[in-house]
Order: structure tokens, then C-alpha cells, then sequence
């Protein structure tokens, strides 16, 4: 996952290095490129790369090869590349934001992978694969999905794609003791989502607005359990809830400006880059 590793990371991640190359290269170590001589290497995310690094990538595209971070020996890997992006490489490419020549060394055979709302015939099969995984990692009986509750996902337009499905699963799993999720909970949940939506797109919010954002998104999460108390693991769940909408609306303030988010947020670059990608956070079609 190209989006997920820091600049610093990344050669090293991909090429390898050698023992004493920098602070805490104790020993040689082989990159992703060497792992997969002679078979296939699949780069996530490879909109995200560096300009450096695309100047390496390209090198070893063209047959050039490569040297370990810290080595001299020229290494040519026999690899099979496939890459993937949510990004317009093309449109990249033209602004100058991603290399024109690695562009079109890559788009030899372009798969486009339709979002989510144009494959509806999907939902249930996600629903149902979602569902036994999460009820398993969290050792809870299988929950299921009355019909009604299935045609309500099937009708909702996925902004946020596959991961805004999964996470919702496990939302279900984790909040709903009840072996069948009806219809009614489906709407809850996704009036809940379309509103906080809305509200984010309303305006550009200040720092003071997306705590308002967050403690607003927050009521409606304990509302839900009326004079019950939530189920235990509470501040893991809440937290992964909530974390997803104020990234979100810290992106819909910048304009999709990752570095600025950042800033707003007091995190990290490379974190928030790591998180939109957790969350399937789709920055260049607009917060959501």
C-alpha cells in the first residue's frame, strides 16, 4: 500500500537495503521488487508515490533495475506489475502531479473497477462475506439481514464504496445483540450517515464546527440505546465511529487538501493519508 508508508519508507519498503544503510538497517533485507522475481507484484495506491520514487519505479519498468537503499549491485527483477489507484492518473499526469512517461508505462492493460452503487447486484454477497467475518472476530453468534433490511442497502447510493459497506457491518455486529437486523435499524443507520453527510458539505467548518459535528454524530450513536447501557469495548467502538465523520469533515474544510487537514487535525501526514485509506475516504470526488 503505497499510501500508507511514509516517503522515508518507501524505498526501502520496495527495493530493499543493505546492513548499515541507515539507523536501524541491522541487516540486509530484500525489498518487494526481489520477493516477487518471477512472479506478481501488486502496488495499492500507486497515485500516492513520491516523484523519486516514480523515477525509480520507472527504472525498473523499463528494464533498468535497481539497487538495495545503500548497495551498488544492479538488480533486474523479472515481475509481473499490477497497480491500482482511486485516483485520475491521466488528469495527474497533465498537472503535473504524477510523471507523464510512468503514466503510460503503466496503463498497458486498464481495468476500471465501477464504484459500488453501479454493481448493487454485489451488496448482499459483501453483506453476507462482512458479516461472518466481523461476528468472527469479535467471537459473537452470526448475525443476518432480514430482506427489507438487504433491499434498504441496495437502494443507498455508497459514497464511500465497499469500505463504508464493511464498516457499517461492523457497526451492526458490534452495536445490534439481535440475531436479524430489520429494516427500521438499516434506515437509522443511514439517515444518521446522510445527515452527518449533509451537514458537512453545508459549509467549511471551523475547528469549533467540527466539534460540533462530532458531539452532534455522537448523540445519535447513545440515543440508539435508550436507558441501556452500550455493550463493552465501548471506546474502541466509538472512537473508530467517530474518527471516520471528522476526518471527513477536516477534509471537506480544506477542500480534499491533505496537508492542510492535517494541519487542522494535528496529525501527522502520512497518518491521515493511512486513515483516509483505512476508511475508504474518497478525497478527489469530494468528502464522503
Amino acid at each position: 500500500n503505497c499510501g500508507a508508508l511514509s516517503e522515508s519508507l518507501l524505498d526501502s519498503e520496495l527495493f530493499g537495503h543493505e546492513k548499515g544503510a541507515f539507523t536501524g538497517a541491522v541487516a540486509t533485507r530484500k525489498g518487494a521488487f526481489e520477493l516477487a522475481d518471477g512472479g506478481t507484484l501488486f502496488l495499492d495506491e500507486v497515485g500516492e508515490l513520491p516523484m523519486e520514487t516514480q523515477a525509480a519505479l520507472l527504472r525498473v519498468i523499463e528494464g533498468k533495475g535497481f539497487r538495495r537503499v545503500g548497495g551498488t549491485e544492479m538488480i533486474q527483477p523479472d515481475v509481473r506489475l499490477v497497480v491500482a489507484t482511486n485516483r485520475d492518473l491521466r488528469g495527474a499526469s497533465s498537472d503535473g502531479s504524477f510523471r507523464e512517461d510512468l503514466y503510460y508505462r503503466l496503463e498497458v492493460i486498464p481495468l476500471h473497477l465501477p464504484p459500488l452503487r453501479e454493481r448493487r447486484e454485489d451488496i448482499r454477497l459483501l453483506v453476507d462475506h462482512f458479516m461472518v467475518k466481523k461476528c468472527g472476530e469479535m467471537n459473537i453468534p452470526l448475525k443476518r439481514l432480514s430482506a427489507e433490511a438487504v433491499k434498504g442497502l441496495i437502494s443507498y447510493p455508497w459514497p464511500g464504496n465497499v469500505r463504508e459497506l464493511e464498516n457499517l457491518v461492523r457497526r451492526l455486529a458490534a452495536l445490534y445483540p439481535q440475531d436479524e437486523i430489520s429494516a427500521e435499524i438499516i434506515e437509522q443507520e443511514l439517515r444518521a450517515a446522510g445527515a452527518l453527510r449533509a451537514s458537512q458539505s453545508e459549509a467549511l467548518p471551523e475547528e469549533a464546527t467540527l466539534t460540533q459535528a462530532v458531539e452532534q454524530h455522537l448523540q445519535r450513536y447513545f440515543a440508539q440505546f435508550g436507558d441501556q447501557l452500550p455493550p463493552a469495548g465501548l471506546y474502541q467502538r466509538v472512537l473508530a465511529d467517530v474518527e471516520q465523520p471528522l476526518l471527513i469533515a477536516a477534509l471537506t474544510a480544506t477542500g480534499g487538501n491533505q496537508l492542510k487537514a492535517a494541519d487542522l487535525l494535528g496529525l501527522n501526514r502520512n497518518t491521515l493519508r493511512k486513515k483516509i485509506r483505512d476508511y475508504g475516504i474518497n478525497i478527489y470526488r469530494g468528502a464522503g
